[in-house]
């Protein structure tokens, strides 16, 4: 089965349109039986199809349509050309719900195709309108393609097999009488409007169609037809819209700093303005209006990729930041462990030291790349300012900044500082500052021998027995059990006799 998607009315292109692909399925003589239901119906659509119904009418071909007639949009002229073109057709009028489909098969001995969407038998909307539909054609056999024109005949059995109260055949008897009861509309040819008010949105401008061109040449097969993409222009719209889209544009960078826009930025029309912005810049078939360029300059609209403008915000403000730590006399370093309120200063500095533009515009801020690491007993006073000037000082935070700064340098820092650093600590968290680095590993050799000896817990007076009996020290033995690396480190808290009875139970022990 061969499934198409027909999307038109974006481009001014009217080739791929329903209108297009229905003169191409009755040109190609494919299909003998011919069956339309559509919502409305107008004759400069008709005018269009003529000449292909005409060719499958002399090749043989059956037509049947049928036709709604709600919102007074089906007109006297359109129904009476489909008498004049002795096509067999039907009225649907539900006086509690709108007929509305738009469905189009073609059925042939060997093939069958069916559009089914959006585009009503009329001219804008078989070939202007923004409408999507799908096609779908395939062979007699086809199972899938069966099943779907199967589902379709059961849905419409009762207008195909005319047995709905709402069906009326079609006669000038019946057109007269939908005249009179003003049930239908009617055309004037010299104009694009009608005598009987709301039949269309009288709000739309009307505006000169784009021309259409050769009809009935469109081919369906596997390999499938290069969708047009949509073609850039300046349309009347655009132009309307421009100057609202523009300050909100103003605001966005007085909000973020910036004229780019994110992808990603909740209000996706800013992005498809500022996107298109650009794309109108470069475009070498398109002129911006000196207008919009003067005042997107005036803003310093960055036309380039969004990524490198991106880049230059984010430098800006590192340098901005660097700046702030050099008037505050901070002793800055290259150094991975360095930040400044909160942000790694450090690392951005050891990170740009390689890209000479970003270097040279650190460097033009006073700071030096020859400067050496701040001194251990440096480091140690701007720890200590800054617990002190902290009124609520989270103890996370401080241990992590005092166990990669200041623990490993203690050595090197003066003595007296190292005590004016416990106080401190002491005062501020009520507990001892210790230096020594914690193993992370605990040691559960007093309750494995606390299990050895209990009478009571472990008669038989095993090291190693299961779970239930253990309880959580068993993951934790039975590691040293089973790696030697993890049983030397506990191995020097056993005497001789507790060694051999590990060793006897299969300890890994020399």
């Amino acid at each position: 089965m061969i499934a198409e998607f027909i999307g038109q009315g974006l481009n001014d292109d009217t080739e791929e349109s329903v209108g297009n692909h229905v003169c191409s399925a009755l040109n190609s003589l494919l299909f003998n039986d011919v069956t339309f239901f559509t919502a409305f119906l107008r004759s400069k659509a008709l005018k269009e199809l003529k000449p292909f119904i005409r060719k499958a009418q002399d090749n043989g071909t059956k037509f049947t349509i049928y036709v709604g007639i709600d919102e007074k949009i089906t007109s006297k002229e359109a129904l009476e050309m489909l008498l004049e073109l002795d096509i067999d057709s039907y009225v649907y009028s539900s006086k509690q719900f709108i007929y509305h489909p738009k469905v189009y098969l073609f059925e042939g001995e060997l093939r069958k195709r069916v559009i089914v969407g959006s585009s009503n038998m009329t001219k804008t909307g078989m070939f202007y309108n923004v409408e999507s539909s799908l096609l779908l054609d395939f062979t007699s056999e086809d199972k899938s393609g069966n099943k779907v024109l199967n589902q379709l005949k059961e849905y419409f059995e009762p207008l195909l097999e005319f047995s709905s109260d709402n069906l009326e055949k079609l006669t000038q008897d019946y057109i007269s009488y939908l005249v009179d009861n003003q049930l239908i509309s009617i055309e004037k040819y010299e104009s694009e409007e009608d005598y009987l008010p709301g039949t269309h949105d009288n709000s739309k401008k009307r505006l000169k169609n784009p021309k259409i061109g050769v009809l009935g040449n469109l081919e369906v097969s596997e390999s499938g037809r290069k969708t047009k993409k949509y073609k850039l222009k300046i349309t009347e719209e655009y132009l309307e819209k421009w100057d609202g889209m523009f300050e909100r544009m103003k605001a966005y960078k007085e909000e973020f700093g910036r004229t780019t826009v994110s992808k990603n930025h909740p209000d996706k029309t800013l992005f498809g303005w500022y996107y298109k912005q650009k794309l109108i810049y470069n475009d070498p078939e398109l002129e911006m209006p000196t207008e919009h360029l003067q005042k997107l300059e005036s803003i310093d609209f960055y036309f380039g990729d969004g990524k490198d403008e991106r880049s230059d915000y984010i430098r800006k403000g590192w340098l901005k930041l660097l700046r702030k730590a050099i008037k505050n006399n901070e002793n800055i370093t290259q150094d991975h462990r360095y930040t400044f309120e909160g942000e790694t200063l450090g690392t951005w500095l050891q990170e740009s030291k390689s890209d000479p533009e970003t270097r040279k515009l650190i460097e033009e801020t006073g700071f030096s790349y020859d400067k050496k690491s701040r001194s251990p007993d440096n480091s140690a006073k701007r720890f200590i300012r800054l617990l002190k000037d902290d009124s609520n000082p989270k103890k996370q935070k401080y241990q992590s900044m005092f166990n990669s700064r200041i623990k490993h340098r203690k050595d090197d820092i003066s003595s007296s500082l190292v005590e004016e650093l416990n106080n401190l600590w002491k005062e501020k968290f009520k507990e001892e500052r210790s230096w020594v680095k914690k193993s992370r590993v605990q040691d559960y050799t007093p309750e494995w021998k606390k299990f050895r000896y209990d009478k009571n817990q472990n008669p038989e007076g095993k090291w190693y027995k299961g779970k239930s009996h253990m309880g959580k020290i068993y993951e934790w033995v039975w590691g040293k059990k089973r790696h030697k690396r993890k049983m030397d480190l506990v191995i020097d808290k056993f005497n001789e006799q507790e060694l051999n009875e590990l060793r006897a139970e299969g300890f890994p022990i020399d």
